[in-house]
């Protein structure tokens, strides 16, 4: 039974993703569950985590002035570019959502969209862009920023003023010094990397310390 109290928000994609992000949503209890969407038919009217796959996109357009609150559930960057291209301008509003584990200072500012998960610490004057997500247990010290559409992989940790631009994608247990770099836009970066200086735009980073690799992301 709904809560009148509550908004009401719906996941989009039903993957393992979409299960972190309910169960943070469950933890935190100031929204509604309405189910998930997804665009693969097999998962049509399937139950992911207590919650059911209400339709694909098309449902969401469907039903746009009804259900207002999306949660982007999606771990390909291009993809979410995708779906947030579709539905940005429309009649829908994208919160922030933090696991109630995290410890974040008053002064970071989280875009719309954007999604810390569990145990992640970050430190002040910080500034994560629209729809980026940060995985589990990741430490982000001082002045940091990180662009738009950005993924943070779990346990990982970026030192202070290190400046990421937009659709990146870190790979868990990654390390970032704490000095002035500069990670430009569709960079790649492999899990356990550690990155000591600026990483040019659509980079493929591995190692300690990271070396450019053939292919981009």
């Amino acid at each position: 039974m709904l809560n009148k109290n509550k908004k009401n928000i719906i996941i989009v994609g039903a993957g393992q993703l979409g299960i972190l992000i309910s169960n943070i949503l469950i933890k935190q209890k100031s929204f509604n569950i309405l189910g998930f969407i997804d665009n693969d038919k097999k998962k049509l009217n399937k139950f992911i985590n207590n919650y059911k796959v209400i339709g694909s996109e098309s449902y969401l357009f469907k039903n746009k002035k009804k259900y207002i609150n999306l949660a982007i559930a999606v771990g390909d960057i291009i993809k979410r570019e995708k779906i947030i291209k579709k539905l940005k301008n429309q009649n829908f509003a994208f919160p922030s959502i933090v696991d109630i584990s995290c410890n974040i200072d008053k002064g970071v500012k989280l875009g719309k969209g954007s999604i810390i998960s569990n145990s992640t610490t970050i430190l002040n004057d910080t500034k994560i862009g629209e729809f980026s997500l940060v995985g589990t247990g990741v430490n982000i010290l001082h002045n940091v920023e990180i662009g738009n559409n950005c993924i943070i992989g779990g346990g990982t940790t970026i030192g202070s003023n290190v400046q990421i631009k937009n659709k990146v994608f870190v790979g868990v247990g990654s390390t970032f010094a704490s000095k002035k770099i500069k990670v430009e836009k569709n960079s790649f970066i492999c899990s356990g990397s550690v990155i000591f200086n600026n990483v040019k735009a659509g980079s493929k980073m591995i190692g300690n310390p990271a070396r450019a690799i053939p292919g981009k992301f």
